[in-house]
C-alpha cells in the first residue's frame, strides 16, 4: 500500500487527458410537464414536488401540482384549482404550497395549503385578494406567506402575514397606508414580495417588487425584527427577485437591480449586515435581466437561475452555479434552451446531491424530453468524492486506494476491465477538477 501510495502522490505531478467513465448532464423526467413550472422542493422521502400552470405531465392530467418519487409521476389529492406559485418542503415530511388557487384537494384554501403526505389542508380562512408568491417556514415553527394579496383571515394585511399555528396576524401595521407598498414597475401587480429567507440573527427578510413597509421608504428589500421593519441600507434601485444564505452568514440578492447600497453590482450583490458590496461583474452579456431563484447546496455553493446567458463574463445557459469560496462562476452542465423568455423558474437539491429544476424551457442538456422539468445529478459529476460528503480530502483518497487495493469495479474509472495506472490518473485528474 506504501508503494501504491508513493505512486498516488507521483502522478498528482502528471498531466493527463484520460477520460473519466462518469459523466453528468441535464436529464428528463419522463417526457416533461407543461405549460409551465413555477416552483419545485426537495423532500424528506427522496421525492420532489413541481407546481406550475401545469394542466399535464408525463402524459397524464394534473391539476396544477405533481411528485416525482425517482421514476413515476403521482397527483397530491386531487391538486389545486390555479396556478401554483411557491412551494417550500417541511421537515417532517409533506409541503405547503401558495400561488392563485382557492380550492386545494376540494377544500377552500385560500392561496395557500399543506400537504402532510395524505391529504390537503388549510389555514384558517387563508388570503385573499391576490397571490401568495413567497412562503417560509420559520426556525420556530410558524409559517410567514407573502405575495400581493391584502387580506388573511380576511383581515388586512397587505403583501406578508404570519400563520402560528392557529391563526394569521400581520407584520406590523401592513394596513391601508402601512404594509408592503409602492413599486419600481407594475409587474403583474402594483406591489408584491417576491421572495422571503431567515438569517441566522433570526430575522426575517423580504425582497420584491416595492418601494415602502408600513409607510417607511425601502428599495426592494426589508427585514422584520418581529417588532418593527428596517431598510438594508438604502435598499437597490429596481426588483430583486432572489436571495440565499452563503455559509458566511451573508445574503446574497439576485434580480433586475443594477445598484444596492449606492455600489454598481448588476443584478447581483451580497449584504453582510451592514454594507452592500457587488459579485464580480455581475449578470451581463445578452440576455442578462431576468433572474429567478437562488439555492445554497449544502456544500455550500450556489445555484443561480433564471433567462440569462453570462454571469461574471461566464458564458451559462440559464443556470449557473457559484463558487463564494473562489469567487468563481461555472456553467451547470449544458443548460436549457428557452421556449419563452422566462426559462429556468426555479430550482431545489435533494439530500443526495441531485438538482432538480423547473421553468419554461423546450430542452435541458440537448434532451428535448427534459420539456420544463430536468435533473442534474451532481453525485455523478464529481466521481472523486467517493465518501459522498462533497469535499475532496485524503478520506476520498484513502477510499479510493481501499477500492483499487481490492480490484472493486467502482475503483475502474476508465471502465476497461483494468486496474491499472490508467484509473490512478483519472482518479487524480478527477479530484484535481474538484466538485460542481
Amino acid at each position: 500500500m506504501s508503494s501504491f501510495l508513493h505512486q498516488v502522490i507521483l502522478a498528482t505531478h502528471v498531466a493527463t487527458s484520460v477520460t473519466l467513465a462518469a459523466d453528468c448532464d441535464w436529464s428528463p423526467l419522463g417526457t416533461g410537464a407543461g405549460p409551465a413550472v413555477y416552483g419545485c422542493a426537495a423532500l424528506e422521502d427522496g421525492s420532489v414536488v413541481f407546481g406550475g400552470s401545469i394542466s399535464g405531465i408525463d402524459g397524464q392530467f394534473v391539476n396544477r401540482i405533481a411528485i416525482w418519487d425517482g421514476s413515476a409521476w403521482s397527483q397530491p389529492g386531487n391538486g389545486v384549482n390555479g396556478f401554483v406559485r411557491s412551494i417550500v418542503a417541511l421537515s417532517g415530511g409533506g409541503f405547503i404550497a401558495g400561488g392563485h388557487f382557492t380550492r386545494a384537494g376540494g377544500m377552500n384554501a385560500g392561496l395557500i395549503a399543506r400537504w402532510d403526505g395524505t391529504q390537503w389542508h388549510a389555514f384558517g380562512d387563508g388570503l385573499d385578494a391576490g397571490s401568495c408568491r413567497a412562503i417560509l417556514s420559520t426556525g420556530d415553527g410558524k409559517v410567514i406567506a407573502a405575495g400581493s394579496f391584502l387580506q388573511a383571515d380576511n383581515q388586512p394585511a397587505w403583501g406578508i402575514a404570519e400563520w402560528d399555528g392557529v391563526a394569521w396576524s400581520k407584520l406590523g401595521n401592513n394596513t391601508l397606508g402601512g404594509g408592503v407598498s409602492g413599486w419600481f414597475t407594475p409587474e403583474p401587480s402594483p406591489t408584491m414580495v417576491l421572495d422571503l429567507i431567515e438569517m441566522p440573527t433570526g430575522e426575517i427578510i423580504a425582497c420584491g417588487n416595492f418601494t415602502g413597509v408600513d409607510g417607511v421608504p425601502m428599495r426592494g428589500i426589508a427585514s422584520w425584527d418581529g417588532v418593527q421593519w428596517n431598510p438594508l441600507g438604502s435598499g437597490v434601485n429596481n426588483v430583486p427577485r432572489a436571495m440565499t444564505l452563503l455559509p458566511s452568514g451573508d445574503l446574497l440578492v439576485a434580480g433586475n437591480f443594477s445598484e444596492a447600497g449606492g455600489v454598481d453590482c448588476y443584478g447581483l450583490a451580497i449584504w453582510d449586515g451592514f454594507t452592500w458590496s457587488a459579485v464580480g461583474n455581475g449578470l451581463n452579456g445578452t440576455n442578462g435581466s431576468s433572474y429567478w431563484d437562488l439555492e445554497t447546496t449544502s456544500n455550500g455553493k450556489v445555484i443561480l437561475s433564471g433567462f440569462f446567458h453570462m454571469v461574471d463574463s461566464v458564458p451559462a445557459n440559464n443556470i449557473a452555479i457559484y463558487d463564494p469560496t473562489s469567487d468563481e462562476w461555472s456553467p451547470l452542465g449544458t443548460g436549457m434552451i428557452p421556449a419563452i423568455q422566462t426559462t429556468v423558474w426555479d430550482a431545489t437539491v435533494s439530500a443526495d446531491g441531485t438538482i432538480y429544476a423547473g421553468g419554461q424551457f423546450s430542452s435541458a442538456g440537448g434532451n428535448s424530453d427534459a420539456w420544463n422539468v430536468a435533473l442534474y445529478d451532481c453525485l455523478g459529476a464529481c466521481p472523486a468524492d467517493l465518501n459522498n460528503d462533497g469535499s475532496l480530502n485524503f478520506l476520498d483518497v484513502s477510499a479510493f486506494l481501499s477500492l483499487f487495493s481490492a480490484s472493486d469495479p467502482a475503483a475502474d474509472l476508465t471502465n476497461d476491465g483494468q486496474f491499472n495506472f490508467l484509473d490512478v490518473s483519472a482518479y487524480l485528474s478527477s479530484y484535481s477538477a474538484g466538485c460542481p
